[in-house]
């Protein structure tokens, strides 16, 4: 996976998605509005997002990174995103 330009990588896609994710997450923190309802399913598309770039660099660069299995969550939005 090495020798793949470097926009398709998965890792270069994942990293935009993030950016932008964050972005929005910036500004909603900046608002003059920053409720909880709002953050908390970003935070969670965030914490998901960052650990499925870990996965895919560790696969991309061929650092075999052992990884523990993830935990179940259930989509409800009593979701605890352990930080």
């Amino acid at each position: 996976m090495q020798n793949s330009p470097i926009k398709s990588r998965a890792s270069t896609k994942i990293l935009k998605d993030l950016l932008k994710l964050r972005k929005q997450l910036s500004s909603i923190e900046n608002s003059d509005e920053p409720y909880i309802k709002k953050i908390r399913p970003l935070l969670t598309k965030d914490y998901w997002l960052s650990h499925a770039l870990i996965k895919v660099l560790s696969y991309e660069n061929d650092f075999n990174i052992k990884f523990k299995t993830e935990p179940k969550f259930q989509e409800d939005e009593n979701i605890e995103v352990p930080f």
